[in-house]
Parts: structure tokens; C-alpha cells; sequence
């Protein structure tokens, strides 16, 4: 566990961030950013509308994340960093409008987050079994998205595609992208005592992480760690519960330890905009259809223009509703 030391000084780092990475300041100026933006939204709801919250929204996941954790070291409460996770899922599931790629784009910075925060029927709505695994993108994300989709589907026929690609990864693959993919193979092949080791290798990865969002304090959540074992833990059950997270997982191991206590149980939205910003909260608080493929002679790509619509059907019935 992280000493109050420990925690107070990732807060002041996170401070120190604040500006020039476009941090979140509190809770309260999350909400106001999102009411400020409503006021655009004053008529009865549109279309258009609804778009423009697709849009916004997903720009503003892993910053709503990242506030979740500060706010759970400075209070000193996991239940901020699990709602935030909670309600960033769904924010991040808007974040690509447009279709260069098939689903696999969403497999390094949504999957992290939605399996830790234990959201494993999400999946059914980002990578459809109808998809079929993905052909197209960077061979990491594919990997990643083909070992998710047969472990979770237990497609035989998938087996070979995925299973013989992950294996033949590169070795000299930066660590966090090796040890993800070694994990999900552990997996497969149900060996916990790999699985355990290459936990450790994703945090030690994470560590010394240099992509684009990657920071000083970014590096001490590696999601994908604790991601990765409640997914193993959904597969194995009562077989996991013998493996600890490393303790380079820092924080996550006391929001493991929260979510255990709380029987790993999904969170819930970190903020209530139903009297603010009426259509905003339907979006967070809608089921969200699936993203399915649309495809041309080689390639799927995810169908955006399919997948705008039926939030927008969604969302504008909901609001009618409510």
C-alpha cells in the first residue's frame, strides 16, 4: 500500500501537470466544463447535438480518469478512480469518428480502462463477435483486440489467427507491449504462474512508458495490469484469487482492493447531469449499441456513420422518456 507521503506527493504532481497537460482541477470544474458546454445545447435536442457530445466526449476519457485518481489519492477514497473508470468507458467508446481502422483501435487505451473497470459485457458492444477478429491497424492492437476476442468468445476457429500471431510477437517489442501480449497467451494457455510474472513486466513496462500521453504521473497507473487480472479473474474465477498484483502497480492495488471488498461490483457515474445537461446524461447512462464493421474488398473498418446513428436513435428516445 502507498504511504500518505507516497500519495500526497503524486498530487502535487499531478498539480504541477495540471496546466500544460489540460488537466481537470476538481470534480466540480469537470462538471461546470461539461454544463458550460451544454449551454450550446439550450433547444430541445438534436441530432446534431448529440454528435457534438459524441465528439467531446471522447477527447475527454482519460482525462476524467486520470482526475478520478488524483482525487482518490488526495481523499484518500478509491471509489473516485472506480467511478471515474467507470464513467470514462462509456466516454471513451465515442472517441474515434472516423473509420480508417477497424475495432482493434480501441484496444490500447479503452480496453485498459473498461476492463479495470470490470465492464466485461462492454465488450460485446466494442469488439461484436459478428466483427470477427481484426484485420487491419497496428500488429500490437491486433494482437491485443484477437487474444481479448478468443479468450472471451472461445471461437476455436480463431485459435490459430490469434493465438500463433501472439506468439510470434516480436521480442524486441517495447516491455509493456510484449508483457501485455504474454499475458493474454498465459491465458490461453491458463498458466497463472506466467500470468503473475508478466503482470510485474506490464507495470515495469508502464514505468518507463515515453508515448505521447505517458508523464511522470501517468506512469504509475498501469491499468492494463489491473485490467488484465480482473479479466483473468472473469475467465478463472476463485483460481486467480491467489495472485497479487505487483507492487509496482502502486495505487491500483488499493482500487483492487476496494473493488474486491465491494464484491467487484461496477462503479458508477462519477458526476449527475440530469437536471444540468439532460442529453449529457443520458449518454453516460445509456446502453450503447455495438460497433460494427462496415467492409471494402480487403478491410473492415468500424462503421461510424452506423454507430452515430444508433446512439443518436438511443439517446433522443431516452430523453423523451425521461
Amino acid at each position: 500500500m502507498m504511504t500518505k507521503a507516497q500519495k500526497d506527493k503524486l498530487v502535487k504532481l499531478y498539480c504541477e501537470l495540471q496546466d500544460e497537460k489540460h488537466y481537470y482541477r476538481s470534480l466540480n470544474s469537470f462538471k461546470k466544463e461539461q454544463v458550460k458546454r451544454g449551454g450550446y445545447c439550450a433547444d430541445a435536442p438534436t441530432e446534431d447535438q448529440v454528435e457534438m457530445w459524441l465528439r467531446l466526449l471522447g477527447g475527454d476519457g482519460y482525462d476524467l480518469v486520470y482526475l478520478g485518481a488524483m482525487l482518490a489519492l488526495q481523499k484518500d477514497d478509491m471509489r473516485y478512480l472506480d467511478d471515474a473508470l467507470y464513467t470514462a468507458t462509456s466516454m471513451m467508446q465515442f472517441a474515434s469518428m472516423s473509420s480508417g481502422y477497424d475495432h482493434c483501435i480501441y484496444a490500447w487505451n479503452l480496453l485498459p480502462v473498461l476492463l479495470s473497470a470490470n465492464r466485461f459485457d462492454d465488450i460485446k458492444h466494442i469488439f461484436p463477435k459478428e466483427n470477427g477478429l481484426s484485420k487491419n491497424g497496428m500488429r500490437v492492437l491486433k494482437l491485443i483486440t484477437n487474444l481479448v476476442m478468443y479468450l472471451y468468445y472461445g471461437e476455436e476457429e480463431w485459435r490459430a489467427e490469434a493465438v500463433d500471431e501472439g506468439r510470434s510477437f516480436s521480442k524486441k517489442a517495447p516491455i509493456e507491449q510484449r508483457a501485455i501480449v504474454d499475458c493474454l497467451l498465459s491465458l490461453v494457455d491458463k498458466d497463472l504462474d506466467r500470468f503473475a510474472v508478466e503482470l510485474d513486466n506490464i507495470c515495469k513496462g508502464k514505468r518507463r512508458a515515453s508515448g505521447y500521453d505517458d508523464n511522470k504521473f501517468t506512469r504509475q497507473f498501469p491499468f492494463f495490469a489491473l485490467g488484465l487480472y480482473n479479466f483473468a479473474r472473469r475467465l478463472y474465477g476463485e483460481e486467480v484469487e491467489n495472485i497479487a498484483l505487483p507492487d509496482d502497480a502502486g495505487a491500483l492495488i488499493e482500487l483492487h482492493e476496494y473493488q474486491k471488498a465491494n464484491g467487484y461490483a461496477t462503479g458508477k457515474n462519477i458526476a449527475d447531469f440530469k437536471e444540468t445537461v439532460p442529453l449529457l446524461d443520458v449518454l453516460l447512462n445509456i446502453e450503447l449499441p455495438p460497433m460494427y464493421l462496415v467492409f471494402d474488398k480487403r478491410y473492415g473498418y468500424t462503421d461510424i456513420d452506423r454507430y452515430k446513428s444508433d446512439v443518436t436513435v438511443i439517446a433522443l428516445k431516452n430523453l423523451v422518456r425521461d
